[in-house]
């Protein structure tokens, strides 16, 4: 699951996932999706308004689709959407290649709100909502969200935990992964920045085909950490209450300082109005 939110017009930079789309799911072959899929059904049994095949589950930042797939052969109706038209196009061809029909969309979390339709669940993994690095970007998207789940719904997620980014992160790595048409090599290159609470990745790719053409290109990633209590709070403020949080694939484990990727389940408060978005209200725009 890519985590790709829309640049808005202040940003010079390229959307990422674009040339990455073509190899994502490579470098990713070995991530256990299926057990990912299942942390989020154990999830639902718990939280959802029903816990049964009929939840109806849309995947915001949906990547390559695995996720959506993996929780579609399980029975969910599940829908997926992405900004990057590279992955949408990975995700949709995974669906056919597995005989499984799931509808994908092309927006972003910020203009999620055209999506058709209303959801039991909706989901973010991967640290997706950290790609919101302005506060009026998470605003809308969790406007759209609130708009997009129907009574009694869900929003499950995870974010970088800042207490342990700022502890434990890497100024470099190297991965290699390889088939029989490539071998990929991604270096990653990472600065924090501690005031704005981000992490700016460069990766930098080669990709090495067999017919011998080489081809090399980069990615510039800002990623955007919280804190425990600092999201908690940000939710609250935005009228979502918080059901339940959790170190990421440890549903009965408490969250600690050391967690890398924390969980949040979280719901509309009852009886909340929806609060216009900040980039909304600047702008006078109707909601």
């Amino acid at each position: 699951m890519s985590a790709v939110a829309l640049a808005t017009a202040e940003e010079h930079e390229p959307i990422p996932f674009d040339e990455y789309s073509a190899i994502y799911d490579l470098i990713y072959r070995n991530k256990d999706y299926a057990s990912e899929a299942e942390f989020v059904a154990a999830l639902l049994r718990r939280y959802a308004p029903q816990n049964d095949a009929s939840v109806r589950i849309l995947d915001m930042a949906c990547g390559t689709g695995r996720h959506a797939l993996e929780l579609a052969a399980m029975g969910f109706a599940v829908e997926g959407s992405d900004i990057s038209s590279g992955m949408v196009a990975v995700a949709r061809k995974n669906a056919v290649d597995r005989g499984l029909d799931i509808r994908f969309h092309e927006y972003s979390f910020q203009t999620a709100n055209a999506i058709p339709g209303s959801f039991d669940v909706v989901l973010a993994m991967f640290a997706s909502l950290g790609y919101l690095t302005d506060f009026a970007d998470f605003s809308l998207t969790l406007h759209n969200v609130a708009k997009k789940l129907a009574p009694g719904g869900i929003f499950i997620f995870d974010v970088w935990n800042g207490a342990a980014v700022l502890t434990q992160y890497s100024p470099h790595k190297v991965r290699q992964d390889e088939d029989d048409e490539r071998k990929v090599e991604r270096i990653s290159r990472t600065t924090l920045d501690g005031v704005t609470q981000q992490a700016i990745v460069r990766f930098e790719f080669k990709v090495e085909y067999a017919d011998g053409a080489v081809k090399r290109f980069s990615e510039n990633h800002h990623v955007r950490f919280y804190f425990p209590q600092e999201m908690t709070d940000l939710l609250s403020a935005l009228g979502f209450e918080v059901l339940f949080r959790c170190p990421f694939l440890e549903v009965d484990q408490t969250l600690a300082s050391d967690d890398w990727n924390m969980t949040y389940v979280v719901r509309k408060k009852p009886g909340k109005a929806e609060a216009l978005p900040l980039s909304r209200q600047h702008s006078g725009s109707a909601g």
